[in-house]
């Protein structure tokens, strides 16, 4: 249970029972002979959030975030779409990725995933990762590196699927749809 969730669950419970200490109290008679209520103190409590040890901080955070749109191209319409390319850059506070140790899962509901590794062309099995259209092998802050690689036809109306895993810290996971009606270029919504 996190610190957050505890911490809001004893906050009710104390709620609940503060109310029904008042409710009490305000429906019975005084018990005093001049008609008065007696004095009584309420224990204090002191309520502070457990924090939750990480066991890697680093491991939390994501280090890379998506820059713009998910373009799918087509070289033929009709069998739908066969490269996908997008932007990443760094995420703030991060100096650098290695993008040789980068892995990216690619599926659709109607096919298994398929890992990509860092290479010189784009293919169905490797990516490529470049800047102004040279070649790039570690993402640094104020960069905007391009990532395109192959797929096999994707058909309109299709749920894709990619995940960006880096060698330390998480995953970044994007789904998007081809849309219904292919051309050339295509935005991934």
């Amino acid at each position: 249970m996190s610190a957050s969730t505890l911490f809001i669950k004893t906050f009710c419970l104390s709620l609940v029972l503060v109310s029904l200490v008042m409710i009490v109290g305000c429906t019975t008679t005084p018990s005093g002979s001049d008609g008065t209520l007696p004095v009584t103190s309420l224990p204090s409590a002191t309520i502070s959030p457990v924090p939750v040890p990480l066991s890697n901080p680093e491991q939390s955070a994501a280090k890379i975030q998506l820059e713009g749109n998910i373009y799918g191209l087509s070289s033929n319409p009709q069998l739908g779409i066969d490269t996908i390319t997008f932007s990443i850059s760094p995420a703030p506070q991060v100096q650098s990725v290695d993008l040789t140790r980068l892995e990216i899962v690619f599926s659709t509901p109607a096919t298994a995933p398929v890992i990509l590794t860092r290479g010189t062309r784009d293919s169905t099995s490797t990516f490529t990762t470049t800047m102004g259209n040279y070649p790039i092998t570690s993402l640094r802050s104020g960069d905007e590196v391009e990532i395109a690689f192959r797929v096999r036809g994707v058909p309109p109306g299709t749920k894709v699927n990619i995940e960006l895993r880096p060698s330390a810290g998480a995953v970044l996971s994007i789904s998007r749809t081809v849309p219904a009606m292919i051309s050339s270029m295509n935005v991934l919504n």
